[in-house]
């Protein structure tokens, strides 16, 4: 397998110079590939998606970085610069251009699993027949001095089947020219067959299976790369039952995390996802065929009912590093245990709200669940001031949850007392200092560590990162690590509209802001600057003008957006960039 990667990795690079991977536009490369494949990859113009690449502000500035520049500048990547302008003085044409006539009708590689090792056969296929014999040619020539260069024990040996001309490398590298079509393997069978179907026009091929065909019609119809899984081989695993089955599952955990995408993966039959070009930005989607319509005990927890909000407004305080909105049903963990859970995971759960009362003052873990709203906001920030005078030696940024509540004053209520008692226990230990505080019609109730008093093992004086608290702003129960981003939030929550259609039908949004996170970074500045300094052994100068160029980087990136969506028919996951200008 490695001989195969190595020598494929070889002639992709030929083609490519950086490359990759063809949607369905006849003569379609799938039609060489078996329709027993259960991995597909495919771009549907190669020469599109290297310009994509090539030409991204990021790449560009990535290449100022000195690792990226030492890498460049390394003998490999020199010979494969240098490979690339032979071909091209070879063939007589610039590297844009052989792309189209040598992968113009596209790439596509596909993969079968099985026991043993995995059979894979990739498709180059070109516009110009004469040129992809020559590329061909020349590649055998260029294989036959690298393996003579490296003294290799597996020489290049020449063949033929049928009346094709065919090479092999040793047991795991195999490969021939079909007319205009580029075949590679780690199998000499799968060559074979590949090269069988072109002769027999494709037949029993991955261009007749429906479910890539059905795979096309829910992606967008200029992705630059596409991939297509088959789930048959992961439904017949040997824990395939246990996973995939409806509630009750032998393992909680997997139902109160992940089983609204377990029940999706165990009823579809296929995974696909595509990789485009957006207005503002690189976007990959993921898609299943099915969605709510159909969904067991699972969307009892994660998936609201069609017509109600998936997920609230994200909270962007200023400098915020990541932002999360999520649908969450907690309260049915308790309402529907019996339909979640099996028997005996329901007599745990009970047993466990026995087992707590003593440390709820009163309150019943029954209640609060019931008592808690389907709705919750995760956010992080970097705060540039501390209100302590003392400063930590390595800075924490500030993050806090919001969740909605069905019953805030009774919540709350329950909650305080609790809170307390858990703030008193603490500050036998660290004389944690109560502090009450009327903000904006708000109670904020918080502690702060002493500074007059070391605290044992904290070295870095962590705690001064520290200021805990919580309140309450309308139905929303603000439970944050300092109070000024506390504050901060009862501003963004009470600017919101309070109706309760609120929000996006995306059951979740995930945001990571690159200007939050280089504001953060610039505050360990000088010690990414040690560390370069001492990794690559320039001096503090260099090392400070690289921190600063990756600090320009990860500021120009922008907004990277995660959105998952339960359609009634399907399910999509949506990844966005959104570079900043």
């Amino acid at each position: 397998m490695r001989c195969f990667r190595c020598a494929a990795s070889c002639l992709i690079a030929l083609t490519l110079g950086v490359a990759f991977v063809r949607a369905d536009t006849p003569p379609s490369p799938l039609r060489l590939l078996p329709d027993q494949s259960d991995l597909l990859i495919q771009a549907p113009e190669p020469r599109r998606l290297v310009e994509t690449l090539t030409n991204a502000d990021t790449l560009k500035q990535l290449q100022q970085l000195a690792p990226v520049r030492e890498f460049l500048d390394s003998t490999n990547a020199r010979r494969v610069f240098q490979l690339v302008a032979y071909v091209e003085k070879e063939l007589g044409l610039p590297w844009p251009q052989l792309l189209d006539r040598l992968a113009g009708r596209g790439i596509a590689f596909g993969v079968q699993f099985g026991d043993n090792q995995p059979l894979a056969l990739l498709v180059i296929e070109g516009e110009d027949e004469k040129r992809m014999q020559q590329f061909f040619e020349l590649g055998v020539n260029l294989l036959g001095q690298e393996l003579a260069r490296e003294e290799a024990k597996e020489a290049l040996v020449k063949g033929t089947y049928k009346q094709f001309n065919t090479i092999r490398i040793g047991t795991e590298f195999h490969a021939a020219i079909a007319g205009r079509a580029l075949l590679l393997s780690n199998s000499e069978k799968s060559l074979h067959a590949g090269l069988d179907r072109h002769l027999n026009g494709g037949e029993k091929s991955m261009a007749g299976v429906s479910g890539v065909h059905e795979a096309a019609q829910l992606m967008p119809p200029q992705s630059l790369l596409t991939v297509w899984l088959n789930m048959a081989k992961f439904h017949e695993g040997r824990q395939a039952k246990a996973v995939y089955r409806s509630p009750p599952r032998d393992d909680p955990a997997l139902t109160v995390l992940f089983g609204h995408y377990l029940d999706l993966l165990g009823r579809s039959p296929f995974v696909c996802a595509s990789v485009q070009k957006g207005s503002q930005g690189p976007e990959a989607s993921i898609f299943l065929p099915r969605g709510r319509e159909g969904m067991g005990a699972d969307k009892l927890l994660h998936v609201p009912s069609t017509g109600v909000p998936g997920s609230r407004p994200l909270l962007e305080p200023k400098n915020v590093l990541y932002s999360e909105s999520d649908y969450f049903a907690l309260a049915n963990i308790w309402s529907e245990r019996t339909t979640l859970f099996n028997e005996k995971q329901v007599k745990q759960l009970e047993k466990f709200e026995k087992q707590t009362a003593p440390f709820l003052v009163g309150a019943k873990l029954s209640k609060l669940l019931t008592q808690t709203g389907p709705y919750y906001r995760f956010v992080a920030a970097h705060q540039s001031k501390s209100s302590y005078k003392i400063a930590p030696k390595i800075s924490i940024p500030a993050f806090a949850l919001v969740w909605e509540l069905r019953e805030p004053e009774k919540f709350v209520k329950s909650l305080e007392p609790i809170l307390r008692g858990a703030a008193l226990l603490g500050g036998f230990q660290v004389d944690l200092k109560l502090v009450d505080e009327q903000y904006k019609g708000c109670k904020i109730i918080g502690y702060r560590f002493p500074e007059d008093k070391p605290l044992k093992g904290d070295i870095n004086d962590l705690r001064f990162n520290f200021t805990p608290c919580f309140t309450r702003v309308g139905d929303q129960l603000v439970i944050s690590s300092t109070m000024d981003l506390c504050r901060e939030l009862v501003d963004l929550i009470q600017k919101e509209d309070t109706s309760p259609a609120r929000g996006d039908p995306s059951t979740a949004r995930i945001r990571l802001y690159g200007s939050g996170v280089a504001a953060y970074l610039q505050t360990i500045e000088d010690l990414l600057i040690t560390q370069t300094t001492l990794d690559q052994a320039v001096t503090p100068q260099e090392a400070r003008h690289q921190v600063k160029a990756f600090l320009d980087i990860i500021r120009g990136l922008g907004v990277l957006t995660l959105e998952p969506r339960f359609h009634e028919k399907t399910f999509q996951y949506d990844i966005r960039l959104r570079a900043k200008r």
